[in-house]
């Protein structure tokens, strides 16, 4: 099934949209934040301060939010956050710990490779093909701007998200694994292990 109507697609997201996107950020990964942060309020508001908005390529139906994909690459980040940002948020002692877990979600740059780090679309356009005009405008972009590389991660416990982008030519390179110190961290946020998934850009 396809969206009704034309689907765009381009890099930024309008400052308007930015309580919307961060909703969309935290209900898509809501077992993860939900471990980070006291409540759904305060996640979404943390959001909000530390999304880049130069950083997010978005899908729009008109004026209708579809889906966002945070992009990252040396000198831009779609979501930053600093220890200091989480003690301040939570106090000394809860911010240490949870700057640990929120390190789980982080993933270094590497020169000349775009780091594809979320892909989240709108639970009533699911299935409608918006994830596939999203990661075609990602390689579009990518190419353009003479990335060699796209490279995601995606978690053992999400074998669906694995085929997809199977299907748009990413391919499983090497499997990252929670450190056995922080398992106990890891588990509760839903997952043990991450792929990491490449796609050359030609």
């Amino acid at each position: 099934m396809s969206t009704t109507g034309p689907v765009e697609i381009y890099i930024g997201l309008p400052e308007e949209y930015l309580q919307e996107a961060a909703e969309l950020f935290y209900d898509s990964f809501q077992q993860k934040f939900s471990q980070i942060m006291d409540n759904r309020e305060q996640g979404i508001s943390f959001l909000e301060k530390h999304l880049n908005l130069k950083g997010t390529m978005v899908a729009f139906n008109g004026k209708k939010l579809l889906g966002i994909a945070g992009l990252q690459y040396e000198g831009c980040h779609f979501f930053t956050t600093s220890f200091s940002d989480l003690t301040r948020e939570f106090g000394w002692r809860r911010g240490i710990l949870k700057a640990v877990r929120m390190r789980m979600l982080n993933s270094p740059d590497h020169k000349g490779e775009l780091y594809l780090k979320a892909v989240m679309v709108q639970p009533s356009m699911q299935g409608r093909g918006v994830g596939t005009h999203l990661l075609t405008g990602i390689s579009d972009y990518a190419w353009a701007h003479d990335f060699s590389s796209i490279r995601l991660d995606v978690v053992d416990t999400n074998p669906d998200a694995r085929r997809f982008y199977e299907q748009h030519g990413f391919v499983a390179d090497r499997i990252r694994r929670c450190p056995l110190p922080f398992q106990f961290l890891c588990r509760p946020m839903g997952f043990s292990s991450a792929i990491t998934m490449i796609k050359k850009i030609s």
